[in-house]
């Protein structure tokens, strides 16, 4: 009989410890959600984007788009801290946070909402504005950049793995949510990030679990919670997947690439491959002390990485 090695023990999700209450928030962090902001929407193609904004129209803009079914708040340690001298959108995603669900979801459509509720939230009052996307939401930046760059400063991506064509996904991935839970501490317990990962800022991973959840009906007909993101998402999502070559090829505007220095996504051989293909001269920042989730990792550096690459000097 062959024997098989048992699979690992999956730790506890991370905010089962909290019991339902808020881990303590540093300072900062409670100061950067005390700074102003706007909210409206916008339709894009029949469904309502959401947006919200920090900072006055008319100065330089940013609009920030979150990763795979997450959200506008997962901006909210950064966002912030630009807003003293820029403009700063960030939308949901049709599918994700508060904007509707679609039958069908697309990169350009993506690359559309993106423009459209930047203009909506007043990104390009002064111009054309950065570009800044987070792990799917970088893949919607490059779409954007190769559609409507010549309307754009520049982008940044933030730990997207381009891949060398024989590596790239085929299919997509396992359909995720849908849970419906009897209270809001038992679905806040279930939250995990996605890839799975250890992070220190558990009072940001709190944040955006909480803005994570609606409520709904439960079977029964009692009342529920459940998780924003269309459940089907990834597999109602369709696009053409070009090889690294044409994406970069195809981009209209300048590209900067992040990544957290110890992601699971983009390795140092991904990282590599992602610097031949873009070229020797595309500006490439490795954030330390940082995984896939570097914008919960280390939100201030990151904050700190994009004030400099999105200054008058980089576009």
């Amino acid at each position: 009989m062959t024997k098989t090695t048992p699979r690992p023990a999956r730790p506890p999700a991370p905010l089962i410890q909290f019991k339902g209450a808020k881990p303590p928030a540093p300072a900062w962090f409670q100061r950067a959600l005390s700074v102003p902001f706007e909210t409206g929407s916008v339709i894009v193609d029949g469904a309502t984007i959401h947006w919200k904004a920090w900072g006055q129209t008319g100065m330089p803009g940013l609009v920030l788009v979150h990763g795979g079914v997450a959200h506008k708040d997962w901006w909210d340690s950064i966002g912030p801290f630009l807003a003293e001298t820029r403009r700063v959108v960030a939308l949901d995603l049709s599918g994700m946070g508060d904007s509707d669900h679609r039958d069908a979801y697309r990169m350009d459509t993506y690359a559309l909402e993106a423009m459209t509720a930047g203009r909506a939230g007043g990104a390009f009052a002064a111009g054309a504005p950065f570009m800044i996307g987070h792990s799917f939401g970088g893949f919607v930046a490059l779409a954007t950049a190769a559609e409507f760059g010549a309307e754009l400063a520049g982008i940044a991506v933030l730990d997207s793995p381009v891949r060398p064509p024989s590596e790239q996904r085929q299919s997509s991935p396992p359909s995720r949510g849908g849970g419906v839970y009897a209270t809001f501490e038992a679905a806040l317990e279930r939250f995990r990030l996605l890839p799975e990962q250890d992070c220190a800022n558990a009072f940001l991973m709190d944040h955006i679990a909480r803005q994570s959840l609606k409520p709904t009906i439960r079977p029964d007909g009692s009342d529920g919670w459940t998780w924003k993101f269309d459940p089907h998402l990834w597999s109602k999502l369709s696009y053409d997947r070009k090889s690294p070559a044409e994406i970069a090829a195809g981009l209209k505007c300048r590209i900067a690439l992040f990544r957290g220095a110890d992601s699971v996504l983009v390795t140092d051989e991904i990282w590599g491959f992602m610097r031949e293909t873009f070229g020797a001269d595309t500006t490439m920042v490795s954030i330390p002390d940082a995984q896939h989730h570097l914008i919960l990792d280390q939100p201030i550096a990151v904050a700190v990485a994009l004030e400099v690459l999105t200054g008058p000097g980089w576009g």
